[in-house]
C-alpha cells in the first residue's frame, strides 16, 4: 500500500536529497563508462527532484525513521466506563545520579502563585511572562540560522543574477545570422528552422541560451566557410535544445539557491552540467554514425573555450571538458541490448528507492495500552510507517489486539507479537512490518502479590513492602516496576525469566557495600511511586488503557 502526501518538510528534504546524491555519485563514478550516458542526467533530474518538491510517499521500501510525537489521550477506560484522570496534577522529574537504575518520575501537587501583573497558565503553573522567555530563548538560535540561511539564500541569487546580467550585456550586441544560406540549410535539415542564430564577438566558443525561445550564439572568430564544423556544432547546440539542457539548468540552479549550504550539491552541479555535454555528444553521434567520430571530436578541440571552468547558466563547451569528451568520442560504441536493459532495470530502482526512500513525520500511535485477563501479557501497537488506514483505525486495532489476548494459549511474549503484527496485517490489509507491537507484563494483583509471596515478598498493614519481615527500601521489578521510599532496610531487585516468571532475587541488607552506595548515590523521597516500563505510571496526558474487564494498575502499593 503507497500513501502520498505533499508536507515533507524542507529540513527533511535537504538531508534526503544528500542521501540520494551521494548515492549517484557513487554509481556515477563505479559506472559511469560502462552505461550510456544519458542514465545519469536522468538520476539528477531524481535528485533534484527530491531537492525541490515535498513530496513524501510511503511504502514498505520506506525508511523507518523517528516518526513525529502527538499527544495522548486525556483518559483512560474500559470497554464499559470511561475514568477521568484528575487534572490538578503535573509530573516533575527528580534528578538522580549515573548510577541510579531508572529515572524517577514524581506527581506532585500543582502550586501556582500568580504574579501581580502576569497570567497564570492553568496546565502548569508557569506565568505567561515566563513562557514568553522560554519560548524567546529556546527560539533565538533558531532565529538566527535561519537569518543565516535567509541570507545565504540571497547572496547566492544575487551572484548568480550578477553572472546573467554580464552575460546579458556580452550579448546584447549580436547580430542576427539570416543569410547564410549553410547554417538555414543545416537547421531545415534537422527540422530546426525555427531556432534563431546569432553571431558575438565577445564570446569564444557557442552557446545556447533561453528557456521559452531557446537561441544559439556562434563567435564570430569562427571559421564559417567550414561546412562540416559548422554542422557538428549546429547539430550539438539544436540537440541541446531538443533535450530542454537549459531548464534542467535552470532546475539546478533552484536548487542550488535554496541549498547553497551543501558542497554536495555544488558538487551535483559541476556533474550535472558534464554529464549534460556527454549525453548530447552521444545523442549526436547517434545521428550522424560512428564513422564521424574523429571529425566530431577535432570540432570540439576547436571550440574549446579558453576560460579555466564552464558556466552554470547556459549550455557551452567547455576547455575543461574536452579532454573527457574527446575520450569518451573515441571510445563510443552503440549501447548493447544488455546495456540498454541495465539502464533501465537501474533507472527503474532508483526511481522507486529514491521516491519511496523516506517519510515526511507522522504520528505513530495506532491503538490504546490493551489487556486481558485471559493473558499475562498486554499488547500496545503502533505503525512504522505513514499509512492509510481507514476509519475507526483505533477502534479497530484495540479490537483486533484483544481478542489475540483473548485467545492466546502459548504464553510466549515473542509468538504475541508475531500473531498481534499479523492480525493488524489482515485488519487493514497492510504488510506485517508497518507495525511495531510492544508486549509488556501484565499481572493483576492477586496473581502478582501470589508470585511475590513464593519469593518471600508480602505487605505490611500500612501497605510496605516487606521481605523476610524487613521493610523494602529499594525495590525493582525489571518488568513491572519500582518502589522507592525512605524507610527500609534492604534492597530487592527482582528478575524474570523470557515467559515473565521469577527466577530470582538479588538482595542487599543494611551495611552491605551495594546497600551503602544506593544510599549515597540515591536521593530519596517520602513517597514512592510504580509503574511498568512498558507503559509509565499513567498520569495526565498519558496513553489510553483498555481492558478486557476493568482498568487496573500493573503495580500497585498502598502507602
Amino acid at each position: 500500500m503507497l500513501h502520498f502526501r505533499m508536507d515533507m518538510p524542507l529540513y527533511l528534504m535537504m538531508l534526503y536529497g544528500s542521501i540520494l546524491l551521494l548515492a549517484v555519485l557513487l554509481l556515477r563514478a563505479l559506472l559511469k563508462d560502462r552505461l550510456p550516458k544519458f542514465v545519469f542526467p536522468t538520476l539528477w533530474m531524481l535528485v533534484l527532484l527530491r531537492l525541490l518538491v515535498p513530496y513524501a510517499l510511503s511504502s514498505p521500501l520506506s525508511v523507518k525513521q523517528v516518526p513525529a510525537l502527538s499527544p495522548r489521550s486525556t483518559s483512560t477506560y474500559s470497554e464499559d466506563t470511561a475514568v477521568y484522570l484528575p487534572t490538578e496534577y503535573i509530573i516533575e522529574e527528580v534528578s538522580v545520579t549515573q548510577d541510579s537504575p531508572v529515572q524517577e518520575q514524581v506527581p506532585v501537587p500543582m502550586e501556582a502563585t500568580a504574579v501581580p501583573g502576569t497570567d497564570t497558565n492553568v496546565a502548569t503553573g508557569y506565568t505567561t511572562e515566563h513562557f514568553y522567555s522560554m519560548n524567546n530563548n529556546r527560539l533565538s538560535p533558531l532565529r538566527i540560522v535561519l537569518f543565516i540561511y535567509v541570507a545565504g539564500v540571497i547572496i547566492t541569487i544575487g551572484i548568480l543574477l550578477f553572472q546573467k546580467r554580464s552575460y546579458t550585456k556580452r550579448l546584447k550586441n549580436s547580430l542576427l545570422i539570416e543569410h547564410n544560406e549553410t547554417i538555414n540549410t543545416i537547421l531545415r535539415e534537422m527540422n530546426m528552422g525555427h531556432v534563431l542564430v546569432f553571431t558575438n564577438d565577445e564570446i569564444a566558443s557557442p552557446l545556447v541560451c533561453g528557456l521559452l525561445a531557446p537561441r544559439i550564439w556562434l563567435p564570430t572568430r569562427m571559421d564559417f566557410g567550414n561546412t562540416e564544423l559548422l554542422r557538428h556544432i549546429l547539430m550539438h547546440e539544436t540537440m541541446h535544445i531538443r533535450r530542454r539542457d537549459n531548464w534542467i539548468k535552470a532546475v539546478m540552479l533552484i536548487a542550488l539557491c535554496i541549498n547553497w549550504f551543501n558542497p554536495l550539491v555544488w558538487i551535483m552541479s559541476k556533474c550535472l552540467s558534464s554529464d549534460l555535454e556527454l549525453a548530447c555528444d552521444e545523442a549526436v553521434l547517434v545521428q550522424c554514425g560512428t564513422e564521424q567520430r574523429q571529425s566530431y571530436a577535432l570540432s570540439l578541440l576547436a571550440m574549446a573555450i579558453t576560460a579555466s571552468r564552464p558556466t552554470l547558466l547556459y549550455s557551452a563547451f567547455a576547455k575543461t571538458e574536452v579532454e573527457k569528451r574527446v575520450n569518451s568520442i573515441v571510445r563510443y560504441r552503440k549501447a548493447s541490448a544488455f546495456a540498454l536493459l541495465l539502464s533501465l532495470l537501474l533507472m527503474a530502482g532508483s526511481t522507486v528507492a529514491f521516491a519511496t526512500g523516506g517519510q515526511a513525520p507522522f504520528s505513530p500511535y495506532l491503538s490504546s495500552y490493551c489487556s486481558s485477563s485471559n493473558c499475562r501479557w498486554s499488547a500496545e501497537a503502533y505503525i512504522t510507517r505513514d499509512i492509510q488506514l481507514g476509519k475507526n483505525a483505533y477502534k479497530r486495532a484495540d479490537n483486533v489486539i484483544l481478542e489475540v489476548l483473548r485467545t492466546d494459549t502459548d504464553n510466549d511474549p515473542d509468538l504475541m507479537e508475531t500473531k498481534v503484527k499479523n492480525a493488524l496485517a489482515t485488519e487493514f490489509r497492510v504488510e506485517p512490518e508497518a507495525f511495531r507491537v510492544d508486549i509488556g507484563l501484565f499481572l493483576t494483583d492477586e496473581v502478582r502479590d501470589a508470585e511475590y509471596a513464593q519469593w518471600g515478598l508480602t505487605h505490611d498493614d500500612r501497605g510496605f513492602l516487606l521481605y523476610q519481615s524487613e521493610v523494602v527500601r529499594y525495590f525493582y521489578d525489571e518488568t513491572l516496576g519500582r518502589y522507592q521510599s525512605t524507610d527500609g532496610t534492604v534492597d530487592i531487585s527482582v528478575q524474570r525469566d523470557r515467559l515473565g516468571y521469577i527466577v530470582d532475587l538479588t538482595v542487599f541488607h543494611r551495611g552491605d557495600a551495594e546497600f551503602d552506595r544506593h544510599s549515597v548515590n540515591h536521593t530519596y523521597t517520602p513517597y514512592h511511586s510504580h509503574y511498568s516500563e512498558e507503559e509509565p505510571f499513567l498520569m495526565q496526558g498519558d496513553v489510553n488503557t483498555v481492558t478486557e474487564d476493568t482498568v487496573t494498575t500493573p503495580f500497585s502499593i498502598q502507602n
